[in-house]
């Protein structure tokens, strides 16, 4: 009952910067401060906690057991203090967690991040990919405070709001065979299913829609490439004749960075309603409440800017 919480800030340095100095420098205090508080903490758990080493004081398996939940601990309190306090963009320092895919990295990240640094230097955003399945116990358990993607209305605790409606497009290289006439008597679906195609195939994520539609109508397709990522199509589409179908918003983003052609797909291919989904616990919350107008207000000129 006598716990100072000041003593698990000196144990987070400590873990941080394994000696005394580097501690006290971080902390902005001296180093007998910093040390008469190691004494107290190794008093109160009966364990040396971190010992000197030819490489610094290194933590004991004790030490080492103890941190994850200590260290998560005062994460917490510092996250209630911050969200307790009114909401500064210009000084504030959250940490905020989003989930989103690889696509919605290449759509989102570079119109977020620079409005971001020009309104709020100081907050720091996380990126992370889960299975789309998990993203509401990700939200749930606070494990992440925002997810954006193709999000379905559940009960209860989970808030959704419509940021657009994406559709497909097929990418391919400029001067591309599908770019032109070239006096082919197939049709548009023929000259596409001849074309050997790049499957951008997420870890995280659910079958890719191409193969979705294909199994349905029982077309061959000449898979030539599997990627893990977006990214990396521009430069491969821009010097091969391999083709590949992604989103609309993210065909447009690569065909920015190379020389591509965006094109229609020669097949009927439903859209997806992209989300901003968040816990309920988060509705009134000041910072959240800024960060999820910032994101709506930017895709919705994004989206607007390219339809």
């Amino acid at each position: 009952m006598n716990f100072d919480l000041n003593l698990v800030r000196i144990f987070e340095a400590m873990m941080s910067h394994r000696s005394v100095s580097g501690a006290a420098v971080a902390l902005h205090l001296t180093q007998p401060a910093v040390s008469n508080a190691l004494k107290r903490l190794r008093a109160l758990t009966g364990d040396p906690l971190f010992v000197r080493t030819r490489y610094g004081m290194e933590p004991t398996q004790f030490a080492l057991s103890a941190s994850e939940s200590l260290v998560e601990g005062l994460r917490l309190i510092r996250l209630g203090l911050d969200r307790a306090a009114p909401f500064d963009p210009a000084s504030t320092n959250r940490r905020f967690r989003l989930l989103m895919t690889d696509a919605g990295e290449v759509v989102f990240l570079p119109y977020l991040m620079p409005l971001l640094r020009a309104e709020a230097p100081g907050l720091e955003l996380k990126v992370m990919q889960l299975p789309v399945g998990r993203y509401l116990e990700a939200l749930e358990t606070d494990e992440a405070d925002v997810a954006i993607g193709n999000l379905q209305a559940t009960a209860g605790t989970l808030r959704l709001r419509r940021l657009f409606d994406e559709t497909y497009a097929l990418l391919c290289r400029k001067g591309h065979a599908l770019t032109e006439g070239s006096g082919d008597e197939r049709s548009a679906l023929e000259r596409f299913l001849a074309q050997d195609q790049i499957v951008v195939r997420p870890p995280n994520s659910t079958e890719p829609l191409l193969e979705v539609i294909a199994r349905a109508n029982k077309w061959s397709l000449r898979r030539t490439l599997d990627v893990p990522h977006f990214m990396v199509l521009a430069s491969i589409l821009a010097q091969t004749d391999l083709v590949a179908v992604v989103p609309g918003l993210v065909a447009r983003e690569l065909a920015q960075r190379a020389e591509l052609a965006v094109l229609p797909v020669p097949f009927d291919v439903p859209s997806i309603t992209i989300r901003i989904g968040w816990h309920g616990r988060h509705q009134a919350d000041d910072g959240h409440r800024w960060l999820r107008q910032r994101i709506v207000a930017i895709m919705a000129d994004r989206h607007r800017a390219v339809v």
